[in-house]
């Protein structure tokens, strides 16, 4: 989206949100979606929770949660230049950031737990078999074994300010 992500209505249990087990919905699906599309919605754009009384009423509308703006992108798109993946070729305006520490589990909302992904490696990674993680604020990236049988962990080499001249620059 090149920017914040649009706003989606997304509704939840919170003792379903807590647990890892049930349902969510969407404004406008008239099914039912996995607690796995839901973490990706909140990790896609943040919440805002809404607490409901016995009737339905609203008690309490909480704090918008949007959890990497526009700077902190900006930043990381400068770092990764696109989708890390190896061999991926997404560009950082279809991209989206990816918490390397998931927020569920404490992943703070900073520069240096944020990638981007493209829209399918951002909701396959938790089954994929590729596994990210920061060394001294930049990512890495490890294959699933069928990719790379030495599972070796390599920077993802993306953007063309890591690139490494062989000689001097082409100054036209």
């Amino acid at each position: 989206m090149g920017g914040s992500a649009p706003t989606v209505m997304v509704h939840v249990n919170a003792a379903d949100l807590a647990s890892g087990v049930g349902v969510g919905w969407i404004d406008g699906v008239e099914a039912p979606v996995s607690l796995k599309t839901v973490h990706q919605r909140i990790c896609d754009g943040g919440f805002q929770g809404v607490l409901f009384g016995a009737n339905n009423q609203v008690l309490k509308l909480g704090p918008e949660r949007r959890y990497f703006n526009r700077a902190q992108r900006r930043a990381i798109t400068a770092r990764d230049g696109g989708c890390i993946i190896p061999g991926c070729t997404a560009p950082a305006h279809w991209a989206e950031v990816h918490h390397v520490k998931p927020w569920a589990k404490d992943g703070l909302t900073t520069v240096d737990n944020g990638v981007l992904l493209c829209w399918f490696h951002h909701h396959t990674i938790d089954t994929s078999g590729w596994e990210i993680r920061m060394v001294k604020g930049s990512p890495q990236v490890r294959a699933p074994g069928l990719i790379d049988p030495q599972r070796l962990w390599r920077p993802p080499n993306r953007h063309r300010a890591h690139q490494v001249l062989t000689g001097p620059p082409n100054r036209g």
